[in-house]
């Protein structure tokens, strides 16, 4: 659609592609022409779709109907983006689990006499879901007349996983050398074990400090702003009912003067919502990054903090 690609030649070339990028990596069939205009183009349209409702009823001013509009296309935008990435995340984590086990039988297979290609072939089993697709053009693309080394190289550019991109480098580089590739197979299966091993270790130890951060975000924090805030509340209503001129009716002289807070409960409770969020976001991330290396595996405790600290 000629709209879709006018938002597309709008968007800047590092954007286009990060978005190409994570289409290979979802193993999406849409162009990024589609994605990127549909995405725009639909945000804006719910964004102040959804705030003219407002608008029109004159509950808004113009000035808030396009910082709402705008607020729900960031965050329809942030969602959407978002969702890309923990498709790509989910398979590669589904592939760095079974990558030894795939490693173990194509060296089994070139073991037991056959080439590189045909034991890549043979080993792509359905079970092994996206790698399975990604051993097969392997395959194809070498029996085609591509060179072995390339076509291993192409795998990582469908396939977002570090622990991948290092095996293709390993298995390219000692096919450079002339090395032998069962062997290699077989070392680089054990060291991806004994790294996810470890992984779990560390995860146990640091296991505390996941658990104090949950509790001080979900639980602490928000306990501490509602006590301030109850407080607030009742040291207003008492500055207000207390006439401190009236208690020293004997004396011409008042010890001291009560005057009311110019930090209302009203300021103090928007305050601690946005504080909360914040303190919520970053709390999970950290979560994430505590627990298995990485900021983006804490995006699903961030609902989870969010409802229990804002609850």
């Amino acid at each position: 659609m000629y709209r879709f690609r006018f938002f597309y030649a709008l968007s800047p070339k590092s954007y286009k592609q990060w978005i190409e990028r994570h289409i290979d990596y979802c193993d999406f069939t849409i162009p990024a022409t589609n994605l990127i205009g549909f995405l725009i183009m639909f945000g804006l349209l719910l964004g102040y779709g959804l705030a003219l409702l407002p608008f029109v009823a004159n509950a808004i001013p113009f000035e808030i109907f396009l910082i709402l509009g705008l607020s729900i296309f960031v965050l329809f935008e942030a969602i959407a983006h978002l969702m890309l990435v923990i498709v790509a995340d989910s398979r590669a984590k589904f592939v760095e689990q079974i990558l030894p086990d795939v490693l173990q039988i194509i060296s089994a297979n070139m073991r037991s006499g056959l080439t590189p290609d045909k034991a890549i072939l043979t080993s792509a089993r359905p079970e092994f879901g996206p790698l399975e697709v990604e051993l097969k053009k392997v395959a194809k693309e070498t029996l085609s007349g591509m060179p072995f080394e390339e076509s291993l190289k192409q795998v990582t550019k469908k396939i977002k996983s570090k622990i991948l991109d290092k095996t293709i480098k390993l298995l390219v580089e000692g096919l450079e050398r002339g090395g032998s590739i069962t062997s290699l197979l077989d070392s680089i299966a054990d060291d991806i074990r004994q790294m996810k091993i470890l992984g779990g270790e560390i995860r146990s130890y640091v296991m505390l400090y996941s658990i104090f951060i949950f509790f001080a975000v979900a639980i602490g924090a928000p306990l501490l702003y509602s006590v301030s805030t109850y407080s607030v509340e009742i040291m207003t209503r008492l500055g207000g009912q207390v006439d401190v001129e009236k208690l020293f009716v004997t004396s011409n002289v008042v010890p001291f003067k009560l005057k009311t807070s110019e930090v209302t409960a009203e300021f103090l409770r928007t305050y601690s919502m946005i504080a909360i969020s914040i303190t919520s976001i970053f709390g999970g991330m950290l979560i994430g990054l505590i627990q298995e290396g990485s900021e983006k595996a804490g995006i699903r405790f961030i609902p989870v903090l969010l409802f229990l600290g804002l609850g």
